[in-house]
């Protein structure tokens, strides 16, 4: 397993155990002895060990699809995250714990994530009467997504049931992954509408909860941890686009993915977007084609929109000219690259 100063110098996305301690545990009640499932992916049961190990994150992509296969249990990020707490994310989680606020615990999660998992992001729409708060896979190489959603809307509910109430239920839940053939699991704990195939993973609530002042708030504590988060958050972030991904594969979903909407996100001019992507050999159209990329290989691999819908989502015009895109990033057409994925 690499350190944290080995990830960092290896670009390798990592995420904390915390979430997942319970992973050996679960697998040996389905009957599976964990010690080859995790050879299988490159770990080992003392990973689980401390909430603190950080894992790469394409080990933990693999490891949850592969415990699926293994136990025959199509959900098992779905029981594996309920497991756990919000404060098993660490930093971001003690900063939920005690935000003074509903809307400030969730920003805090949104800004400080990275501190606990390098490989996906949270965001937080708000809207007029309705928001959203989900969750998005960053990593181009991710196609094994639909354990890593369930287990991330999974977190996301539990996190509104701490600073809400813990019979509290959102209005709906949005799952990027193919519908099960059992949904009754996902609506004994949601205990809402449940959309499945879709582009994104994303809990929609009402906005009257954004103002509640949690039980478990302390706003001195909130301080305090907000000013250990920032240090640490500037320590490892520096001055590198790494957020760029994750704003384009949304902003694809969203429609708005244009150099200037992109630079506003990471809080840059336009210019000083182009001149940073300039010197590190790459240029805007490039990591838009590559957001594209990814997204299509991820919706393709876990959902069973079609291919028409897949080129609509991704801004296309139409399905010819995804499926040119996509045959010049892979070789071959997006329905026979899918077929190869079953």
């Amino acid at each position: 397993m690499l350190d944290a100063d080995q990830a960092a110098e290896r670009g390798t996305a990592f995420v904390r155990a915390g979430p997942m301690l319970n992973l050996p545990a679960l697998l040996r009640s389905f009957g599976v002895e964990p010690g080859p499932v995790l050879a299988g992916v490159g770990l080992d049961v003392g990973d689980f060990n401390d909430p603190d190990n950080r894992i790469p994150y394409l080990a933990c992509t693999r490891l949850l699809a592969r415990c699926a296969e293994v136990t025959g249990c199509g959900h098992f990020g779905l029981l594996l995250a309920q497991t756990a707490e919000p404060t098993y994310l660490g930093m971001p989680g003690y900063l939920v714990h005690s935000a003074p606020t509903v809307e400030q615990a969730l920003k805090a999660l949104v800004d400080f994530l990275d501190l606990h998992d390098t490989g996906g992001s949270a965001y937080l729409d708000l809207g007029d009467d309705y928001s959203s708060f989900g969750y998005r896979i960053d990593l181009a190489e991710v196609t094994e997504a639909e354990q890593v959603y369930d287990l991330s809307a999974v977190m996301i509910c539990k996190t509104m049931r701490l600073l809400c109430a813990p019979d509290w239920a959102p209005v709906s839940v949005k799952l990027a992954r193919r519908e099960p053939a059992d949904r009754k699991p996902y609506r004994n704990f949601f205990r809402s509408t449940i959309f499945f195939d879709t582009s994104v993973c994303e809990l929609v609530f009402t906005n009257h909860c954004l103002v509640k002042t949690p039980p478990t708030a302390d706003a001195l504590l909130y301080r305090h941890i907000l000013q250990e988060a920032q240090y640490l958050h500037e320590l490892h972030r520096g001055e590198s686009l790494h957020a760029l991904p994750s704003l384009l594969q949304r902003g694809i979903l969203t429609g708005r993915y244009s150099a200037s909407e992109i630079a506003g996100e990471l809080g840059l001019h336009e210019r000083t977007l182009h001149r940073r992507l300039s010197a590190e050999g790459t240029n805007f159209r490039n990591q838009l084609d590559a957001a594209r990329r990814a997204l299509s290989e991820r919706l393709l691999a876990s959902t069973d929109q079609s291919v028409g819908d897949i080129a609509v989502r991704l801004g296309y015009a139409d399905a010819s000219g995804f499926i040119r895109a996509f045959e010049r990033w892979c070789g071959v057409s997006p329905a026979f690259w899918r077929r190869q994925q079953e």
